[in-house]
């Protein structure tokens, strides 16, 4: 087919105004995107605030720095609850370690200890932010990497809806409305910075996957392979899922448009293909990281007793918690509908009345950017695109309803993967991404309508606005009268429990409050209209208008959930983390501690080096969970088979622990002579610790073993059938040659604690790291080395300088055969599963660096346009 004459720019961009779009209007909108530069100024002729290429950073970036003024002026440490329970402890281990040299790929401070990069323990810790860990105090880098995620999110938000066609304000509005929104900011407070990270890194996505479906060329493609990469990087799984497949729906969307049109389909299916092959790239870049992951979580982490090994039921309602309800989609609309648990504020602290158990974020879509959404459907171009982000969005939010719709459960259904996830709720970022895009067209709109003088179409927008206005009018009567919430109880939500009726009492005023400053925002955001519209009001006058409005709408959702803490005082150690400190200083033998405060949970001591027999890990050893009798975020109940005061020395000998952390405030005094203990200031005991009876060495060697398979291995342990002190159980079956002892489960219990067993022979540490151990052992017969250290098929041995067999013990522990005589014993983690990752990454980072490098001097040599036989793409307005 022969190629139709390529069209001159200026032609191209003439062609492109559509829909009463003329120069005039272009002209008071500071001009559409360039082509090759979406930053680039427009075509206001330098007159314009907005044409500076700089003015979109700075302001984002002066923003963010006003928003965590508290956090960016001071010394002091963004509050994040998950960064309290286990990401500074994970982070700070992270740092130590690449500070020494030496990057971990195993973690011993918790739960018997984890790997390190399969389990993500530390999130993000191949993503590029990491590296402020090596320049910073980790609580400073934690709190900075959020920061700094603002005005890339407000940045990347301005370039995808300028390479959209739509003008500077507009854009810059729609970033304004993308990096200030609760749904992204309000995630700080609870400590989610990987939602964080993948809700600002979305638009970013969307636009260079559309730059590979409009223009193809290898710089395209390497920008959307890096995109991938990155998101991937941030180890938030669940919404880099949701991201890439709405992505993907959007390639398939805009190659569609581009078959349509009637242009060259072998080139739209080609650069389909290349969409494709850029993601394959970006997963590769990821691969050391995202590959093991997955192997981990599916075959050995905790989560499979939730999704791949639990019953139909059980993983419905795992998947289905944590959704939003109906009070919380009133929210995203008036913020202070459902209320809060985060504190920072009034209206925040104890006011959650929803069907959740709590709610430490918010979900705020922004009034003033759904009012301003609504104009892009008064007559904008592109009609297919604005449908598509209805669609998107549309969908996202009955997903994040959950189980209130039907929507999420046909996805649960049909679409793979979606069962391995809960908390449907974090699906509400694309709505957010949807609603600001749409605001772009909206904005563009509405200039297009006061510069055209149509006075059909400007009627139609001032009944839109006062249809705004007269809503929420009625919903503030409905509030203040009290209709709105017996209507809300006795229809919406029959059930509401004694203490959440009391919620919704206390949340009461903060809702009318709420109602009335959303009219405010909109009767104002409409002024601001109507003084375009009779022409009292310059445009960049009203731009900015609107940009306060919505900085102000925004920011008073976003600032309770930024809260700083004193670190120095919070991390300086107590009475019992200084006597631990000591005892390990002062010991040749490691030793564990099992804290009790928090149920169990507590992992502060790690931050003093101290190691521990439980904690909190969202994805630690499932075996492991079963050995101690831990279930969520529960009790390790199997420490205490009688009742919480009755020690099972059997289990804690097994596992290496020294000293029990005991919240006598919560449980009672144990029976125990304290070694050290905190009291409350009328003389009650607040906290003790006491050490256990007859402590066991971390390794020590046995030459009696019991078969798993002859019984459950973790019941033989910590029933106490066999005495972990002498014996171990085997996942298999030992090899003639290790001269071990075969025994069926003995009727008897262990020995008590004050007998001390006989020893076989000597083990002395001689070298140990968090994921590599040096041991002399002297044994004057076969036995097995026991390492009271979780098990995973990682870990490699040798005993002599030969390689030997790590066997699982007890369980979820270690064991090595080592032959009569005296030997150095080597223990490494060494996972092929990270190694040959590894070599995927490698490979897929030289060919991005390739690809960059070949697309710049593409694009420096040929200074053209996008390479469609007729001058367009899919990405200009008038292909849609």
């Amino acid at each position: 087919m022969a190629k139709a004459p390529r069209k001159s720019k200026k032609g191209k961009r003439a062609s492109q105004g559509g829909s009463g779009q003329d120069k005039q209007s272009l002209t008071s909108q500071g001009g559409r995107a360039s082509e090759e530069d979406p930053l680039a100024p427009g075509t206001s002729g330098g007159g314009s605030p907005f044409d500076s290429r700089w003015m979109p950073l700075a302001l984002y970036t002066a923003l963010a720095l006003a928003i965590f003024r508290a956090f960016v002026f001071s010394d002091q440490m963004l509050l994040g609850t998950d960064t309290l329970s286990l990401g500074y402890v994970a982070r700070a281990f992270f740092a130590d370690a690449l500070r020494g040299g030496h990057f971990p790929l195993w973690n011993p401070y918790i739960l018997g200890g984890t790997p390190f990069l399969e389990s993500v323990a530390g999130g993000d810790s191949l993503y590029p932010t990491s590296l402020l860990l090596l320049v910073m105090d980790t609580y400073r880098a934690l709190g900075w990497k959020l920061v700094l995620h603002l005005p890339v999110a407000g940045l990347a938000m301005f370039l995808w809806t300028r390479s959209l066609g739509r003008s500077r304000p507009a854009a810059l509005l729609a970033g304004l409305g993308f990096m200030l929104a609760p749904y992204m900011v309000s995630l700080v407070y609870p400590g989610q910075d990987g939602k964080l990270f993948v809700t600002a890194l979305a638009p970013l996505v969307f636009w260079a996957g559309d730059r590979v479906i409009g223009r193809g060329g290898p710089g395209a493609i390497a920008a959307l392979a890096a995109s991938v990469g990155l998101v991937i990087l941030t180890t938030h799984f669940q919404m880099a899922y949701f991201l890439f497949g709405a992505v993907g729906i959007f390639a398939i969307f805009r190659t569609v448009q581009a078959l349509r049109s009637g242009r060259d389909r072998g080139r739209a299916a080609l650069r389909f293909g290349y969409f494709l092959a850029a993601s394959v790239l970006g997963a590769g870049i990821a691969a050391v990281q995202l590959l093991p992951s997955v192997e981990y979580v599916l075959q050995d982490s905790r989560r499979t007793a939730t999704t791949t090994d639990a019953g139909e039921a059980e993983a419905l309602a795992y998947s289905a918690s944590w959704s939003l309800h109906p009070e919380e989609a009133v929210s995203l609309v008036i913020p202070e509908f459902v209320g809060n648990s985060a504190g920072g504020s009034a209206w925040t602290t104890q006011t959650y009345w929803g069907r959740n158990v709590f709610k430490l974020n918010h979900e705020y879509l922004g009034v003033l950017m759904l009012l301003l959404a609504g104009l892009a459907f008064l007559g904008s171009p592109q009609p297919a695109l604005r449908q598509f982000f209805v669609a998107l969005g549309g969908i996202s939010f009955l997903f994040a309803l959950g189980a209130n719709t039907p929507v999420w459960r046909m996805f649960y259904e049909v679409v793979p993967g979606v069962d391995l996830f809960r908390a449907p709720s974090m699906a509400i970022f694309l709505t957010g991404l949807s609603v600001s895009t749409l605001a772009a067209f909206g904005v563009d709109r509405g200039f297009e309508i006061v510069s055209d003088g149509d006075a059909v179409a400007r009627k139609r927008l001032l009944r839109y606005l006062g249809g705004w206005v007269l809503a929420l009018g009625v919903f503030l009567v409905l509030a203040a009268t009290g209709l709105l919430f017996s209507f809300w109880q006795a229809a919406v939500y029959p059930d509401i429990t004694p203490a959440k009726a009391e919620a919704l009492v206390a949340a009461t005023p903060f809702i009318q409050r709420g109602a009335f400053f959303a009219l405010a925002l909109c009767a104002a955001m409409g002024a601001i209209w109507w003084g375009l519209l009779r022409a009292v009001i310059a445009v960049p006058v009203a731009v900015a208008l609107m940009a306060g409005l919505i900085t102000l709408d925004l920011a008073r959702i976003d600032l309770p959930f930024i809260q700083t803490l004193d670190f120095q005082r919070w991390a300086q150690a107590n009475e019992h983390e200084t006597f631990l400190q000591q005892a390990q200083g002062a010991s040749t033998e490691p030793f564990r501690v099992l804290s009790m405060v928090q149920a169990g949970q507590d992992v502060r001591p790690a931050m003093f080096g101290i190691e521990l027999a439980a904690g909190h890990h969202p994805n630690d050893l499932q075996r492991y969970r079963t050995l101690i009798g831990m279930e969520g975020s529960g009790v390790p109940r199997n420490f205490f088979p009688q009742d919480e005061r009755g020690l099972n020395l059997g289990l804690l000998w097994a596992l290496n622990v020294r000293y029990l952390l005991w919240p006598d405030y919560q449980f009672g005094p144990l029976g125990l002579e304290p070694a050290t203990r905190i009291s409350l200031p009328d003389g009650r005991p607040y906290t003790s610790l006491y050490e256990i009876p007859g402590w066991h060495p971390r390794a020590y060697l046995v030459d009696r073993v019991v078969v798993e398979a002859s019984a459950p291995a973790a019941e033989l342990v910590y029933r106490g059938v066999v005495d972990p002190r002498t014996e171990a159980v085997l996942g298999v079956a030992p090899e003639p040659e290790w001269g071990l002892e075969i025994f069926g489960p003995g009727p008897t219990p262990a020995a008590p604690a004050e007998t001390v067993p006989p020893r076989l022979g000597a083990v002395t540490w001689t070298d140990r790291g968090p994921d590599q151990a040096v041991l002399q052992v002297s044994v004057d017969r076969p036995a097995l080395l026991v390492v009271s250290q979780n098990w995973l098929p990682g870990w490699t041995a040798t005993v002599g300088g030969v390689e030997a067999p790590v066997v699982r013990v007890n369980h979820s522990l270690q064991g090595v055969p080592v032959p009569e005589g005296t030997h150095e014993v080597h223990l490494a983690y060494r996972p092929g599963s990270v190694f040959n990752a590894l070599w995927i990454s490698g490979f897929s980072v030289l060919l991005l660096l390739g690809l960059a490098a070949s697309g710049f001097w593409e694009r420096r040599a040929a200074r053209v346009g996008d390479g469609w036989s007729d001058g367009e793409s899919p990405n200009d307005p008038a292909a849609s």
